[in-house]
């Protein structure tokens, strides 16, 4: 059921597109919609069943691949853009100023807010607020994270119940199950610490530097990373049934391969979540880059496939 929507959800889309430049080619709607050849093919052969009522010959759509490129006929009625009802339009204007306040100035989205704010009932935006979690404390962590300055944090420790002034030299941005974690190292106690930046009470940026050490290692740590060039770069190529992943983590780069693959790369700090992550995805997955780390996740399957024969012959 899961893949029937998700092929229709597509469809309302490719649609208009086709007709709109109708003979378009193959190759530019699979890169455009991430599918291969094969699934565009099943796509339209879907809408040979569609059409207005009557469904006589001269009411189903037309849909075909001629030469290499794509023609849709007998649907002029999806040419006209979609209708938002008022709730839709609102719940669009807010996700867009989520995503304005996330990402900063983008002037693409800049005019496609300004244009959806035409088209909604006056006075409806003032009734518009979002609110982010993130806390608000974060952007000061980032801005003396960037700048290399030493932070001043009031800090309640959740496993003690206390709280604490203390001076810590930022390292790194970690985002692990949704919260935000500062690591870094702390004066008070005289070595390394991670701290959850909502239990900061307040922070303050100070006139110190403070340098990242030469030898800091990321991959010790078991989070996707952010904020920082030293973060390892990270190249899978995944099955198309595997395509959420492009929605669930920050890529910075994605492709669409002849065979109907998705390259894509990311930035990492930590090794384990990736491996928990291909374990997860099997046979739907290729481990392209870094060479090192294709060795240590042999390793790993081999441990737990030994581990898994232990206890299956112990049984």
């Amino acid at each position: 059921m899961a893949d029937l929507e998700g092929r229709f959800r597509r469809l309302l889309l490719l649609v208009p597109y086709v007709l709109r430049n109708n003979g378009v080619s193959v190759k530019e709607i699979s890169e455009r919609f991430a599918i291969s050849r094969s699934e565009l093919a099943a796509d339209l052969n879907l809408l040979f069943m569609c059409g207005l009522p009557g469904y006589g010959p001269g009411d189903l759509i037309e849909a075909y691949i001629d030469d290499g490129r794509v023609w849709i006929r007998m649907a002029d009625y999806f040419s006209r853009p979609m209708r938002l009802t008022p709730a839709e339009g609102l719940m669009l204007y807010a996700g867009g100023q989520a995503l304005a306040a996330v990402s900063g100035p983008d002037p693409a989205l800049e005019r496609a807010m300004e244009q959806l704010s035409k088209a909604l009932a006056p006075g409806a935006l003032e009734r518009v607020s979002v609110g982010l979690e993130a806390p608000k404390e974060l952007s000061v962590v980032k801005q003396a994270l960037e700048s290399r300055r030493r932070l001043q944090l009031v800090y309640q420790s959740q496993s003690k119940d206390e709280v604490t002034e203390r001076e810590v030299d930022p390292w790194a941005l970690l985002l692990s199950d949704g919260r935000w974690y500062l690591l870094g190292f702390c004066h008070r106690v005289g070595d390394e610490r991670i701290f959850r930046v909502d239990r900061m009470r307040s922070v303050v940026a100070m006139d110190q530097a403070a340098p990242i050490p030469a030898d800091f290692d990321l991959s010790r740590y078991d989070a996707v990373y952010f904020e920082s060039d030293q973060a390892m770069s990270v190249t899978l190529e995944i099955d198309p049934r595997a395509n959420w992943v492009c929605d669930y983590y920050p890529l910075t780069s994605q492709e669409l391969l002849d065979d109907g693959w998705i390259r894509i790369s990311l930035k990492a700090g930590g090794t384990a979540w990736l491996e928990r992550l291909l374990l997860r995805l099997g046979p739907e997955a290729r481990l392209i880059e870094p060479e090192s780390l294709k060795q240590k996740l042999k390793a790993t399957a081999a441990s737990m496939a030994r581990r898994y024969a232990s206890s299956e012959l112990s049984g």
